[in-house]
């Protein structure tokens, strides 16, 4: 436990000298594997945007992306070896602006089916509700995400296509929205194992915006395994649209019990 508080510490560290800005949005492509009965998970998110001629609305402020950093705590519970839960607290800060929580995130399913690698494609299914603070944004979402997850030789293939729904707040009209996910990782080695990873948020399904309208990124990626039960995933995204960021840094560092 001491060296989980020690490498906790240095990452944090690291991730401030080396990430000046941030971002208000977590990316993680999701694989099919879940904990098994009984295991814990605490993961802590970090994300800073480096570069951005973005703008956004914090607690009624506006404030650039560039320098936002964003933060998150989470805890995951194996219910069983093929059903999680976990809850995730979400923080913020603009570069001149102040620390606040803006989000608390349940998720509601998070189930595989089957064992790994006994049908063509692994699927598991990821199902969680959204609950903002009233003064960042007043809309709940519902978001239902598809995991899909392919080993071929020394190689991951995993694809989230992802549905969201507003179900409260002044924007429940809006239709549903539609965002994917994908990543390819190198799983030769079981400590380094580097990947790429895409992201874009494509907007309602029924009002389809033009490419640079929507976000999306491309990440360069490495996960590091310490011992059995300690990961770091880390990545550097750049922007691929008008709508985008141009540079952000992620990390996010887990640990099992």
């Amino acid at each position: 436990m001491k060296k989980f508080v020690y490498l906790f510490i240095i990452i944090v560290i690291f991730s401030i000298i080396f990430s000046s800005d941030s971002i208000s949005q977590f990316y993680k492509v999701y694989g099919y594997q879940t904990l098994d009965a009984g295991e814990k998970e605490f993961v802590y998110w970090f994300t800073d945007i480096i570069s951005s001629d973005l703008v956004y609305d914090f607690f009624g402020e506006v404030y650039p992306r560039k320098g936002l950093m964003a933060h998150s705590l989470e805890i995951e519970y194996g219910l069983s070896n093929h059903f999680t839960v976990a809850l995730y607290f979400d923080f913020e800060k603009p570069k001149k602006g102040e620390l606040k929580r803006v989000r608390t995130k349940a998720v509601m399913v998070r189930y595989r089916f089957y064992e790994k690698g006994s049908r063509p494609v692994d699927l598991a299914v990821y199902v969680e509700y959204i609950l903002p603070k009233d003064e960042y944004k007043n809309s709940e979402e519902l978001e239902f995400k598809t995991i899909l997850e392919k080993d071929v030789k020394n190689f991951t293939f995993i694809f989230n296509p992802t549905f969201e729904k507003k179900v409260s707040g002044s924007e429940v009209s809006e239709g549903l929205e539609f965002n994917f996910a994908g990543g390819v990782y190198y799983r030769k080695s079981l400590k380094f194992q580097p990947g790429i990873e895409f992201y874009n948020r494509i907007g309602e399904i029924k009002e389809m915006r033009n490419f640079n309208e929507q976000k999306g990124y491309i990440f360069s990626t490495l996960d590091i395994f310490f011992k059995k039960h300690y990961h770091w995933h880390i990545g550097a995204g750049i922007g691929l649209s008008d709508n985008s960021d141009d540079f952000l840094f992620k990390s996010i560092l887990s640990a099992e019990f």
